[in-house]
């Protein structure tokens, strides 16, 4: 299991497999009008894949700034700004090869990448990924709080909002 920095070429891989993602896990929460577009934003920092076999089997992105929403409950509970944040997103694995570290070595490579650049890693998962919930909180990731997402059309997509505590096993062997 290769992980690297992901390529203009890994994208559409990424896309497929978000696409696949979001009809068996629900993740992302509701589906992007632009998937690529929702994999790498224009406030990205850097972002990976792993790969297998030459085939992409997990995606992790570090970007810039999160929702309001989520700044909100961070600088509430813990006195953050946007511009300490590195925010670890579109984190997800190919349900084929789950259960082999791969989701933890994802987030320890952004978590690291993060923390090198002065940042403090956070994250957002909706409430109902509660493999996900179980593995953050697990990996010594702090829950701060609740926050929701808005759309425009004025549904709500709620989210737990974490913050590596710097405790426990980090995120564990890779």
């Amino acid at each position: 299991m290769l992980i690297r920095a992901r390529t203009e070429d890994d994208l559409g891989q990424c896309e497929v497999l978000a696409e696949a993602l979001h009809k068996v896990d629900g993740y992302p929460g509701r589906r992007p009008a632009d998937m690529r577009g929702f994999l790498a934003p224009p406030k990205e920092l850097a972002a990976w894949v792993a790969e297998a076999d030459g085939a992409v089997v997990g995606h992790v992105g570090l970007h810039a700034s999160c929702t309001p929403a989520t700044t909100g409950v961070l600088r509430q509970a813990m006195g953050l700004e946007d511009d300490q944040l590195g925010v670890v997103a579109r984190l997800f694995v190919s349900p084929a090869v789950r259960r082999q570290g791969i989701g933890r070595r994802l987030l320890r490579t952004a978590t690291e990448e993060a923390r090198s650049r002065g940042l403090v890693p956070v994250l957002e998962v909706v409430t109902w990924l509660q493999p996900a919930v179980s593995m953050y909180e697990a990996l010594g990731w702090a829950r701060a709080g609740t926050a929701a997402f808005r759309f425009p059309d004025g549904t709500d997509l709620p989210m737990f909002v974490y913050v590596f505590s710097g405790k426990g096993p980090s995120t564990g062997p890779g």
